[in-house]
């Protein structure tokens, strides 16, 4: 009854909410007791499994996070028939029925309302979760309705869902009460300077986050600044996505003393966020008191050959960087030949990505004896 079939599935809907204990009266018109008994009994039973069902038929694989599932639809339209019967007793046997320890929901055309059906089955799970919800639309309304569940969530992922700071205030005060998060990802909503500060507050109070994807938002200098303190702080996170802000040369300022020394972070990205030479220069001097920093983006931004001598630098310094993109900025001949020279020295550099600079097609010639210097 859960096939792609629109009609069907409301009118599975529709009998869900009719045998449901809050219209017992009025069916208890229609039809004996004895039937309703057995035909709510039906359901209770059919239901409950379906969702076991449902996961078993689904490829899983392991991962660091343990078994990993990604569910199709029909796996909402369940949730919500099981949200329509109102029974706590589906919704627990439901719940302990789900054996993945990671649920990917992503794409599954999520709506606010049915993140309320979400959490009346995942409120009653005992053991951690990770859920994705990513390229949805649950907005403020559904964060908030998730919030009995978040206790127990090990990972949350909710990028492109048209989330404002009111959400990240949800979030800011469920994960830093319980503090089990290890993987937070909200790439591509509405967060603010203000939502951006109570991030900050995750990551500094929370000791297992590891993760952490805020790309694509409206954060400037002064979110910038908060985030960067908190991972200064934090001895756990080891990956930070900012691609897409406007944090400008204050927040990269910030970012190059959060770099200096610390024990953990080896994914970095501060890619399109207006940083100039200025800002990229701090970085490159600050990476030299850096010995864990592995990949490191600055893609578009716009940096020049001013800040190519401390670039040239911290590629000479050897400081075990493997991973250093450059794409689409500033840069001419003169100020790669200073990093092309740095890189004979270096033995850990893999790949330094050039591509969209301001150098032609002849002055890239210049440049095919250094093999890790890639302009495609």
């Amino acid at each position: 009854p859960f096939e792609k079939n629109e009609h069907l599935q409301f009118m599975n809907l529709f009998v869900c909410g009719l045998l449901s204990k809050a219209l017992v009266g009025l069916m208890g018109r229609l039809v004996s007791p004895a039937v309703l008994k057995k035909k709510r009994a039906l359901l209770r039973s059919y239901l409950s499994t379906s969702v076991k069902s449902h996961l078993q038929g689904l490829p899983t694989f392991e991962g660091n996070e343990g078994k990993k599932v990604h569910v199709l639809p029909n796996f909402l339209w369940i949730i919500r028939c099981i949200y329509e019967t109102g029974s706590e007793r589906i919704a627990r046997t439901t719940a302990k029925g789900i054996t993945a320890s990671f649920i990917k929901l992503g794409y599954c055309n999520v709506y606010s309302g049915d993140c309320t059906a979400i959490n009346f089955v995942l409120q009653h799970r005992q053991k951690l979760l990770g859920l994705d919800m990513d390229n949805n639309n649950i907005g403020d309304y559904g964060v908030n309705q998730l919030r009995p569940s978040i206790s127990r969530m090990t990972i949350v992922r909710l990028c492109v869902n048209n989330l404002s700071d009111s959400s990240v205030e949800v979030l800011a005060e469920e994960l830093c009460r319980h503090r089990v998060i290890k993987v937070l990802g909200l790439y591509n909503n509405n967060i603010s300077d203000t939502g951006a500060q109570l991030v900050a507050r995750i990551v500094e109070e929370c000791p297992r986050l590891e993760v952490l994807k805020i790309g694509k938002n409206k954060i400037t200098s002064v979110g910038g600044r908060s985030l960067a303190a908190a991972v200064q702080k934090s001895t756990s996170i080891f990956d930070v996505g900012m691609w897409g802000n406007s944090i400008g040369d204050e927040g990269a300022e910030a970012f190059a003393e959060a770099l200096k020394n610390h024990p953990r972070l080896t994914n970095l990205s501060l890619s399109a966020n207006g940083i100039t030479s200025r800002g990229g220069t701090c970085l490159a001097e600050a990476l030299l008191q850096n010995r864990v920093l592995r990949i490191f983006w600055l893609v578009q931004n716009e940096l020049c050959d001013e800040a190519a001598p401390r670039l040239a630098e911290l590629v000479r310094a050897d400081t075990g960087l493997s991973h250093l993109w450059l794409i689409s900025n500033r840069l001419t001949a003169a100020g790669l030949q200073h990093v092309a020279d740095a890189l004979a020295v270096n033995t850990k550099l893999k790949e330094i990505c050039v591509k969209g600079n301001l150098v032609s097609e002849e002055e890239e010639k210049l440049f095919l004896t250094e093999k890790r210097l890639r302009f495609h």
